[in-house]
């Protein structure tokens, strides 16, 4: 079952629209757009915790890297938020938090969540969030994506998206217009995650190949398997050799962290009919 493209793109509008309802009816300032959008951060970051957690594992030698990485990952991460939403605060918040823009960012969050009532907003970006995610495993399975690739995309995203925000969040202040204002800020927003998914999509639509580059060093080691660990050179009598011994499963390891799981199966797939054309010979 696929989600199709305008079923998609209405639901992302529509859990977009709904801080609407705050700005009309809560009286919501720029920094309670801006804070609720520092939110969402946290909540890609759990996500992308989850993303490299749950993801199918072939050998035990991958489980070291989920227990190593996700949590460098939520601490690196967190801190970056931290640095990024205290900004916020000291920027945007003076006016709309009083006195408890003095407190620091672990015991702000919930406070402010209640007092600006940005608790349905955040479940509206949560849940938007966890459809992307289900219509991505979907499409493409558990994994597609590398571990690099995962780690890295969320700085990216927030680098664009809060740049972009911020600097409307001055712009509305110096224009006096709130209500307009406020509206055209998540016009921009919904604009940015729009975009950010038809990147999305045509990166899905690329099919993933090989180049000649990395068939030419295949090729080279069906004919001559070997592989080199510290320095040391180990050799196998033949791929199948290869293939039966506990280095296959470190070198799928590595591919996976670096390609994603439909490289690694793109190259096993080569590999193998290569293998296949050599005993046919």
């Amino acid at each position: 079952m696929k989600i199709s493209r305008i079923t998609f793109l209405s639901l992302l509008i529509f859990f977009n629209a709904i801080p609407i309802y705050g700005v009309f009816n809560w009286d919501w300032s720029s920094f309670d757009i801006i804070f609720l959008y520092w939110c969402e951060n946290l909540i890609i970051g759990l996500f992308m915790i989850a993303r490299i957690v749950i993801r199918p594992y072939t050998h035990k030698s991958e489980l070291t890297f989920p227990l190593f990485l996700a949590p460098f990952f939520a601490i690196h991460y967190g801190m970056f938020c931290y640095g990024h939403g205290t900004f916020i605060i000291h920027l945007f918040g003076g006016n709309a938090l009083g006195e408890m823009a003095k407190l620091g960012i672990p015991d702000i969050i919930l406070p402010i969540i209640e007092s600006r009532h940005l608790f349905w907003p955040l479940a509206a970006l949560f849940a938007y969030q966890l459809l992307d995610w289900v219509r991505d495993t979907m499409e493409r399975g558990l994994g597609s994506d590398s571990i690099k690739d995962l780690t890295k995309a969320p700085y990216k995203r927030i680098m664009i998206s809060h740049i972009s925000i911020i600097t409307s969040g001055f712009a509305l202040e110096a224009a006096n217009q709130p209500t307009i204002g406020l509206l055209l800020l998540l016009a921009i927003k919904t604009a940015f995650d729009i975009h950010h998914w038809n990147q999305d999509e045509k990166k899905q639509a690329n099919i993933p190949v090989i180049n000649e580059k990395a068939k030419k060093k295949m090729d080279e080691f069906i004919e001559n398997p070997k592989i080199s660990i510290n320095g040391k050179d180990i050799y196998f009598d033949n791929y199948e050799d290869f293939k039966t011994s506990k280095y296959y499963g470190m070198m799928e390891t590595m591919f996976k962290m670096t390609g994603g799981n439909r490289e690694w199966k793109m190259a096993e797939e080569y590999l193998e009919a290569r293998m296949k054309e050599k005993q046919d010979r």
